[in-house]
């Protein structure tokens, strides 16, 4: 008897329904897989309620808020920032009813350094200890009025014995590369008891605030300040009104104009741009004519450019010998001398640069202090009347 072998075979309609199915089992798995990991690894946008009742919109990693992300607070305050590997926002901004604020943070409250403008319109520029103004600060309000010194837990105790009030002199400093790390955050002067700043004083208990700073820029037709850019942001960052400053050369007088323009973006509310005068004396005797035709091109290139009259700077000894009668009375001067006992004599004197020995928080070096002809509410006007304008200019 023959032994029969029978072979079965599945229908053949059969085999294209199961691949199909196979495959798509493992394209759902697949993609369920990459998905997770994706989402673990802060690849992937989420929107989602935390335990604690906010809602955050952003990227998840491990479970935690991670990279950028908007987080809503139950109590409508909404938080924007960048939030890193553990989980935790370290700075970014906050944006509540009754006021913005910018800066460190710490469990989504103000720690560290942080700038708050109030719906009143005042500001804070200072450091913060959870949620609480707590050290070095500046308070400035919408009347014009300042406040300034180490707060302790949002109040501002002013120092034993101190006989003056912030904004009734108005103190400011002009840097170079000669102060290259410069801690604007935590820039004060030292002052005595009656909020006089005076030279080579180390340390005080009385402090007043820089209240306005002119930085290097330029200098010559090629020459360009490593440290301008970074101490002009950070100028304005902490609330400083700034302005910048060209050192003039008997170089190309196109190429310095052209130099202080490219390199000095000025901005409405900025302090007018300086023209730094003080060639040595031989040079100045020889050159004379010369000196005087080139400070007038920059003088008139810089207003054209920037929609305001510069600011002249020189020494007032320099003033009487070289500058006066020759066309330049019309303008506003920051003058150089050294003896605290007299005020510079010139006309339309603004600023007094009245040491070059000076000290500052902040700053590990000497450094030139400055001082405005007026208050601080006299200041204000004059930057608001004088400074760089809102309306565009006409480029040259």
């Amino acid at each position: 008897m023959e032994n029969l072998q029978i072979e079965f075979k599945p229908p053949e309609r059969r085999r294209p329904v199961l691949i199909a199915f196979l495959l798509i089992a493992f394209g759902v798995i697949a993609y369920t897989l990459g998905y997770f990991v994706m989402y673990q690894t802060g690849h992937i946008h989420v929107t989602r309620t935390l335990d604690n009742g906010a809602l955050f919109s952003g990227y998840w990693k491990m479970g935690e808020p991670f990279g950028e992300g908007v987080l809503i607070t139950t109590a409508g305050e909404l938080i924007e920032g960048v939030w890193d590997d553990d989980g935790h926002l370290n700075s970014g901004v906050v944006i509540a009813r009754e006021f913005t604020y910018m800066g460190a943070l710490k469990d989504y409250l103000p720690q560290g350094y942080g700038v708050c403008h109030y719906k009143n319109g005042t500001k804070y520029f200072g450091f913060w200890e959870k949620g609480v103004k707590n050290g070095l600060g500046k308070l400035l309000t919408a009347k014009g009025d300042i406040a300034f010194g180490e707060w302790r837990k949002g109040e501002l105790p002013p120092a034993k014995g101190q006989q003056y009030a912030t904004g009734e002199q108005v103190y400011g400093i002009d840097v170079s590369n000669h102060q290259y790390n410069i801690d604007w955050e935590r820039l004060a002067l030292y002052a005595d008891s009656t909020g006089s700043v005076k030279a080579n004083v180390k340390e005080s208990p009385y402090l007043q605030p820089v209240l306005f700073a002119f930085i290097k820029s330029t200098e010559g037709a090629d020459w360009v300040a490593d440290t301008f850019e970074r101490n002009f942001i950070e100028a304005r960052r902490c609330g400083i009104p700034r302005g910048a400053y060209h050192f003039l050369r008997l170089s190309d007088i196109d190429a310095q104009i052209k130099n202080f323009i490219d390199h000095t973006p000025l901005e409405p509310g900025d302090l007018p741009p300086v023209l730094d005068i003080e060639l040595d004396n031989r040079t100045m005797a020889k050159y004379h004519d010369k000196a005087v035709e080139y400070a007038h091109k920059w003088l008139d290139a810089m207003e054209k450019h920037y929609g305001v009259k510069p600011i002249l700077y020189t020494y007032d000894s320099y003033y009487n010998s070289y500058l006066k009668g020759h066309g330049f009375d019309d303008y506003d001067f920051f003058i150089a001398r050294y003896n605290p006992e007299t005020m510079p004599r010139v006309p339309h004197l603004e600023i007094w640069q009245f040491t070059e020995d000076g000290h500052a928080g902040g700053i590990k070096t000497q450094v030139d202090l400055d001082i405005f002809s007026g208050n601080y509410h006299e200041f204000e006007k004059y930057v608001a009347e004088k400074g760089i304008p809102d309306t565009p200019t006409t480029k040259i």
